[in-house]
């Protein structure tokens, strides 16, 4: 067997080792400099266009897909040219990628030297206090801010962001000094929960400061948009002529405990989120209510909603606890949940542990299919006590009429199911759109909870009761 040091002493070995570094590095600086330039103008086209949310996403992965392929195909060439060459003066192959990305890192140091950067900047104004968001000042900036009268500066930088961040903390502050305005530290890491010391400086402001603030981050994103949420919770108008930027759940499939899921009428099923990602996607300003579905079955559980309910209070977001056993699935305790958190604010994200369980997709369906029904609408399409709602995505009710099956059918139901073997399917014709079933056994109807939506009738309730398990 090969040891792993002859492998890598090996002219294989050295080989794909090359290629890696050249790959890292090759794709650090196709990426950024991607970034810099044509993600960034095609992205803020999209949004002067009014693109949707979709639209954006697939720009951006087909950008994710073309750095990957740039990077592998440079980073290739480079290598098979490189251990092909018999010149002394080929090591200029590897010094050249070394060099563009030592002087990429140098610009990510130096963000007021990026291609492409400009103050856009967001305001919030209340009373006697005002903010303006954007991302880190150049020191010519800063001089600027002192001749428009703002009375300081709010930082989110945190010297643990390294290498960057502690550089640039510490070339604000001396800007900062010279300029004459003050530099009020708030320092937030991208991990939630070590901010709320930061959050706390940033709600004592709101109630005892006064005057105009900018407050940045690096890029004036994720860590902004936090702060921008915690200011407007106070109930305070937005001028959104430069709306900053936040990501959605649209542009991700997946989190670190299993995929997302859409569920309609803009309500997301994630799994339990981790620190980084609740920071990007849920607390950065796109989501607006945050409802836990995780059950009271084991400490662990407990400790996680415990520990939820105080990190969303801390960050101004709405969040309730509804807990649901995903196992031992109660369908009348599931069509609660989603009457109670209807008239939410949205976007609303409905939480699991993980979304990876079997279970997961009888909850999405379940789900989907209740969304599609327009309930009231359904209800009064008869008279009041003719229909019966068995679960969320089944009724029961009397045999309709070919208007009330049109009705049916436009408002959501997908399905009509005549349970008596006395019905004569010649009669009931099929004008509506609606599919039509015949069911003459008196076998369990459980498949029916976990695809589309139901009208059932031609027995009595309690006849139809009987034919489902929950």
């Amino acid at each position: 067997m090969i040891s792993f040091k002859k492998l890598i002493r090996g002219k294989t070995g050295r080989y794909y080792l090359l290629l890696l570094y050249l790959a890292g590095v090759t794709g650090f600086v196709v990426g950024s400099l991607l970034f810099w330039g044509p993600i960034r103008w095609t992205v803020d086209y999209f949004q002067e266009e009014g693109a949707s949310e979709e639209t954006e996403s697939f720009v951006i992965k087909v950008f994710i897909v073309l750095i990957l392929l740039l990077a592998g195909a440079i980073s290739f060439f480079i290598s098979r040219r490189y251990w092909e060459s018999e010149k002394k003066s080929k090591k200029w192959m590897i010094y050249v990628p070394t060099l563009f990305f030592v002087g990429v890192i140098f610009l990510w140091m130096n963000p007021q030297l990026t291609p492409g950067r400009g103050m856009r900047t967001e305001n919030i104004s209340l009373a006697r206090i005002s903010f303006v968001f954007g991302p880190y000042p150049s020191k010519e900036q800063i001089i600027q801010l002192k001749k428009e009268n703002y009375t300081g500066i709010i930082s989110l930088l945190h010297p643990a962001v390294v290498p960057f961040e502690p550089k640039l903390i510490y070339e604000e502050d001396a800007a900062a000094k010279e300029a004459g305005i003050e530099v009020i530290h708030a320092s937030m890491m991208p991990w939630v929960s070590q901010n709320i010391s930061s959050l706390e400086t940033i709600k004592k402001l709101l109630v005892e400061g006064k005057g105009k603030y900018y407050v940045h981050c690096y890029l004036g994103k994720d860590r902004v948009n936090v702060v921008r949420r915690i200011i407007e919770s106070q109930n305070v108008a937005v001028d959104a002529s430069h709306v900053s930027t936040y990501r959605t759940l649209n542009e991700i499939n997946n989190f670190a405990e299993g995929p997302l899921f859409y569920l309609g009428k803009a309500v997301y099923l994630l799994p339990h989120p981790s620190e980084e990602e609740c920071l990007g996607y849920l607390l950065s300003g796109y989501a607006k209510y945050v409802v836990s579905l995780i059950d009271n079955k084991n400490f662990e559980n407990l400790e996680i909603t415990k520990n939820d309910s105080a990190l969303y209070s801390a960050y101004a977001m709405g969040f309730n606890h509804h807990p649901f056993d995903l196992v031992h699935f109660d369908y009348i305790k599931l069509n609660e949940i989603l009457d109670s958190v209807n008239f939410l604010p949205k976007p609303l994200a409905l939480l699991v542990k993980t979304t990876r369980a079997a279970e997961t997709g009888m909850l999405v369906q379940a789900i989907k299919s209740t969304f599609a029904i327009n309930r009231l609408k359904i209800e009064n399409i008869f008279k009041p006590g003719k229909i019966e709602r068995m679960y969320p995505n089944i009724f029961y009710g009397n045999v309709p009429d070919v208007q009330q099956r049109k009705e049916l059918f436009l408002n959501g139901i997908q399905n009509l199911v005549f349970l008596s073997a006395k019905t004569n399917p010649a009669q009931i014709g099929n004008d509506s759109g609606i599919k039509t079933h015949f069911l003459k056994d008196n076998g369990k109807l459980d498949s029916l909870l976990f695809n589309g939506t139901w009208y059932l009738c031609g027995a009595t309730l309690e006849q139809a009761a009987k034919r489902f398990s929950y």
